[in-house]
Parts: structure tokens; C-alpha cells; sequence
């Protein structure tokens, strides 16, 4: 897979480079003391409270980042590469996102009731795969490439973070529905966040 091959704009460099990585130093720190503040107050934990509203921020930005990474790849095969990590993404997003209780509640709830968003993902999927079709081998061979990388460790870490909050919802760390519903969105909001790193990673060794 070859490097993402854009000059980056000062811009982009200040976002990317070392005052980045203090912002995102400072993201993980501020995530950490939400989680150790918030645990123990439950209303942090409900369905579009402070919690699920930070993982789906963090998934959102994690796909717009994927996303600005294949826009900006200098071949098909790295384009296609980021744009199935944005829709892996945009996937955990869509299975996040709850609209009841929200302003656009009666907008989205039969789209969600009818799972046509499930849908859509599906279609995206599908031309996806099409599309890389005739370049299958080459984008294993990107994948193995990419797993040795920081990016692919941290999504990796993210994911296995966001699984133990699924687990820690089947009441596996103990029995109490609302400690384990804190332990679940603690897991996740961390999850989502490490996830978000993997994203910034992927355009900050291009930096």
C-alpha cells in the first residue's frame, strides 16, 4: 500500500504534527477523567447522554479522517483501503446511533425501525467490494502491510475495548444492570476513542 501522497498545507500540518499530538494527549487524558468522574453517576450512561454522544463523535471523526486519508491516496488500491476502514467505521456508528429521545426523532425512528440504514451500509458495502474486486491480492497484501503499523495497533486496541463493553452489557463483570451499563460505555467511550488515535495515526505518519 503506498504512502498517502498529498503535500500536506501548513494547516494540515499544525493538525498532524506535534501540536497534534498534544491535543490528542490531552483528548486521552480529558476521556480518562470522564470516565473516573462520571463513574458512579448514571445519567452520564444513558442511551445519547454524555457517553454515547462522545463514541459517536469520536466514530464520526474516525470515518471522516479514513475518509479524507482515501481522497487523498495516490492509487486505487489505497483508496479502496481507507474507504473500507471509513465504512468500517460509519458501520459501528450506525449500530451506535439511537435516535429516540432526540430532536430528529421523528425523522430517523422509521428509518431506524425499518432498518433501512442497515440497508444503505449494505449497499455501500456491496459496490465496495465490486469495486475491489480485481484488486483482492493487492489489497490483502495492503492489509498485511497495514497490520504491522501503529494505526492497525490502536484499531485493533480500540476494538478489543469496544468488544469487552458488549461483553461487560451481558453482565460479565458483575451482576448490578447499572455498573455494568457504566462499565459497558466506559469500555466503549474508551473503545471509540482509541479507534479515533488508530484514524489520526493513519494521516499523522504522512504528516
Amino acid at each position: 500500500m503506498s504512502e498517502i501522497g498529498l503535500a500536506f498545507r501548513p494547516t494540515t500540518k499544525i493538525l498532524f504534527g506535534r501540536k497534534g499530538d498534544v491535543s490528542m494527549a490531552t483528548l486521552f487524558l480529558v476521556n480518562v477523567a470522564i470516565v473516573y468522574f462520571c463513574f458512579g453517576t448514571f445519567d452520564y450512561y444513558i442511551e445519547n447522554a454524555l457517553f454515547e454522544f462522545c463514541q459517536n463523535a469520536y466514530l464520526f471523526a474516525s470515518a471522516g479522517l479514513y475518509f479524507v486519508a482515501a481522497r487523498r491516496a495516490g492509487d486505487p488500491v489505497s483508496r479502496l483501503f481507507w474507504l473500507a476502514l471509513c465504512m468500517f467505521c460509519m458501520s459501528v456508528l450506525f449500530r451506535e446511533m439511537d435516535p429516540r429521545g432526540t430532536d430528529l426523532e421523528f425523522l430517523l425512528e422509521p428509518i431506524f425501525d425499518l432498518r433501512l440504514h442497515y440497508v444503505f451500509l449494505g449497499a455501500i458495502w456491496a459496490a465496495l467490494f465490486v469495486l475491489s474486486w480485481s484488486y483482492l491480492r493487492l489489497l490483502f497484501g495492503a492489509l498485511w502491510q497495514w497490520l504491522f503499523s501503529l494505526s492497525a495497533v490502536l484499531m485493533l486496541l480500540g476494538i478489543v475495548f469496544y468488544t469487552g463493553g458488549d461483553i461487560a452489557e451481558k453482565s460479565f463483570f458483575s451482576g448490578d444492570y447499572m455498573i455494568s451499563e457504566m462499565i459497558e460505555e466506559s469500555m466503549e467511550l474508551l473503545g471509540t476513542l482509541v479507534i479515533f488515535f488508530s484514524a489520526y495515526t493513519a494521516l499523522r505518519r504522512q504528516a
